[in-house]
């Protein structure tokens, strides 16, 4: 992309709550992740871009602290970051969101990875005991992060979903913002389990039962 004269802008929301995040590594142009991802609060995330860019740009939005000098016809912005920080900021989102992160960084993000991971592997190794389960992504265990895309033989994915849901199980149905890759599957959305370092094998146990369930539920008459 670099070498094209593009910029390479990251959302990072899905993995920054899960892994360790070197933008240098990425020689990411921008990145960008969420708060209420990373266990904080909502209304608030992070935009990160490259000095030299963000010295470039212009704001797009006007209001205090943002303006160096202002004249009838012409003005001059503040130095970065106060040039895109227009008006009162969003002081108790900023305190909140700096809180998780250093409640995320105490656990240890490499504690974080190898703990999901590893329920993660754990929890395909059951689902795949399920006949007519079909798992999306690949097929080494250890190349999912987090999360598990699946869907029942012969029941809609929003289907599945509101029964797990009467039974307590939280998941997520739908193209999950990716209708390309959805018309590129064939499939009209999937089901998705997602993992944190607060599950465990219990959860694990109960989305086994709960998706059991389901297909005995669906079996037998609706």
């Amino acid at each position: 992309m670099h070498q094209k004269g593009g910029y390479l802008l990251v959302d990072g929301a899905q993995a920054v709550p899960h892994f360790k995040i070197n933008v240098d590594d990425q020689d990411a142009d921008f990145y960008a992740f969420s708060g209420h991802k990373m266990l904080g609060p909502s209304g608030i995330g992070v935009l990160y871009g490259k000095e030299d860019l963000l010295n470039r740009m212009d704001p797009i939005q006007y209001g205090g602290e943002m303006i160096n000098v202002v004249d009838l016809y012409e003005s001059s912005w503040g130095e970065i970051p106060l040039k895109f920080e227009a008006g009162t900021p969003n002081i108790v989102g900023a305190i909140g969101l700096s809180a998780s992160v250093d409640y995320l960084k105490n656990i240890g993000m490499n504690e974080i990875s190898a703990r999901e991971d590893a329920l993660v592997q754990k929890a395909i190794e059951k689902l795949k005991e399920i006949n007519g389960l079909e798992i999306y992504g690949p097929k080494n265990p250890e190349k999912h992060h987090s999360l598990i895309s699946f869907n029942l033989k012969n029941i809609h994915p929003h289907d599945l979903a509101s029964v797990l849901d009467l039974q307590g199980i939280e998941v997520r149905a739908g193209d999950h913002c990716a209708q390309p890759l959805m018309n590129f599957l064939g499939i009209n959305g999937t089901v998705r389990a997602s993992f944190a370092f607060y599950n465990d094998q219990d959860d694990i146990d109960s989305l086994i039962e709960a998706i059991k369930g389901a297909k005995s539920f669906f079996a037998n008459g609706l």
